[in-house]
């Protein structure tokens, strides 16, 4: 006589079942010790820069890469990964770019994008603070300007991190220009956001730049219009920080500390950088730091302001960690844009997923996060075979802030694992280019990442 088994009778026994068996799964897991380093990382897309300038032409100046002029040699190198790179088109003040010119800026682009530099892109027509002069007169010039420079640069696009300003004013910094009004802005910044490929930030000079070009108050605003082109992509270049109270005329509709605020919020999702200018209180060391961290400040200029620079290189930080004693420049380098630190990991018996679970600490404790989002992974090396297996969690770097921890928690299927001695090891990627992003901790960074920990598995 066949007896039918109610279905959940079945679902009790094999949960009774997997729990016991989960309960079998014999291992022991020893995490290494995860001390902090105060060594410079050079992680790509964040730091000091240094800016390098070229007028185009109508003519070819350069023949090839190989001749474009300025460029560093790898030994040669200060230790940075950013370059402002600076295009300027005051020879067609009044005319569209000629096909020379733009081959002329692919060769200049294709130059610094076979360096390992990540680039800060700015267009513009005035290198003189005379904006008025040099910059186009009818603002069809610059549409056309942008949306001809647009498909060279955008081959480029994995090596650009921003693209400042909206070619107006002087030094390209959107002030004494003909093109100020909130209408000209907003046609020149949907020009912008319509050419330039999606994974290129946009940045302008000031907040209310910022406001004038969204139409929206606050980065809260801008949330409720999610088909803005704007939204997570319209960041900020600050090149007058921290020279007087408004940074010098940043800020200019609210207050520093209003506008700082604002800055905290947008700015963790988009870049924000510039320049250190005039050496002043807002600029000593222990007043710039706790701005810096609030601002999410991601990348300086290296070479100016020398008095504000030389002030944080002569200034000792005095902290927790093991940066207390080092020079305030030095601890900016290496704090500006993002610094991951592992602190921590355990393997945990998960019923809820009937899987252990290995749960991993990583603190950021740099003054932004990533902006390009890096993949995780996590390789168990067996010590006796070789084989590896390798574990790509759905968290991203993006869950790493400024200033912000995550804990991460990824199942192992042990019950597939063979038994034995395994190291596991974390690896952060940047996958664009095939580059391990380095962590602050005083490790090595080996071919499958930062060691963890050993776990021994058996029945």
């Amino acid at each position: 006589m066949n007896q039918t088994v109610p279905a959940t009778a079945l679902i009790l026994s094999y949960m009774i079942t997997s729990i016991l068996y989960f309960h079998t799964i014999a291992f022991t897991y020893t995490p290494v010790e995860y001390p902090e380093s105060a060594e410079y990382l050079n992680n790509p897309y964040m730091g000091y820069y240094h800016i390098y300038g070229y007028i185009l032409e109508d003519n070819a100046v350069y023949a090839s890469p190989e001749d474009v002029p300025n460029i560093p040699k790898p030994e040669n190198r200060p230790q940075e990964r950013l370059v402002q790179v600076q295009i300027n088109l005051c020879r067609f003040k009044e005319q569209p770019l000629t096909d020379t010119a733009l081959s002329q800026l692919d060769t200049i682009l294709s130059a610094w994008c076979g360096t390992d530099y990540r680039l800060l892109l700015r267009f513009l027509y005035d290198w003189d603070g005379k904006g008025l002069e040099s910059e186009p007169t009818d603002i069809s010039v610059i549409l056309q300007h942008m949306e001809q420079a647009a498909p060279v640069y955008n081959r480029y696009a994995a090596h650009i991190l921003s693209l400042q300003g909206l070619f107006t004013g002087n030094h390209g910094e959107m002030h004494n220009t003909h093109f100020g009004s909130s209408e000209d802005m907003r046609q020149l910044a949907a020009k912008l956001a319509e050419t330039a490929d999606p994974s290129i930030y946009l940045a302008v000079r000031t907040p209310n730049h910022w406001r004038s070009i969204t139409g929206a108050d606050s980065y809260e605003g801008l949330a409720a219009m999610p088909d803005s082109p704007y939204l997570n992509r319209l960041g900020l270049y600050n090149d007058g920080m921290f020279g007087t109270e408004s940074d010098t005329g940043t800020y200019s509709d609210r207050s520093r500390e209003e506008e700082i605020a604002f800055q905290e919020i947008l700015c963790r999702t988009v870049p924000n950088g510039g320049e250190a200018i005039i050496a002043n209180p807002y600029n000593d060391l222990d007043n710039a730091l706790p701005d810096m961290r609030r601002m999410h400040v991601s990348y300086l200029n290296s070479a100016y302001d020398p008095a504000v620079l030389n002030k944080w290189k002569e200034t000792p930080y005095s902290g927790p960690g093991p940066y207390n004693g080092a020079s305030g420049y030095d601890y900016i380098r290496d704090h500006m844009g993002y610094r991951f630190v592992l602190r921590s990991t355990e393997i945990l018996r998960d019923y809820s997923v009937m899987q252990p679970v290995l749960r991993i600490t990583i603190e950021n404790v740099g003054f932004s996060g990533s902006y390009r989002n890096f993949s995780f992974r996590l390789t168990l090396l067996n010590k006796e075979t070789g084989e590896t297996i390798t574990i790509f969690p759905e968290a991203d770097s993006s869950c790493l802030g400024g200033g912000e921890t995550a804990v991460l928690e990824i199942p192992l299927e042990m019950e597939a694992y063979p038994a034995g001695t395994y190291e596991l090891y974390w690896q952060t990627m940047d996958d664009s280019f095939g580059e391990a992003i380095r962590y602050g901790n005083d490790l090595p960074l080996g071919e499958h990442g930062y060691l963890l920990g050993n776990l021994s598995l058996g029945e």
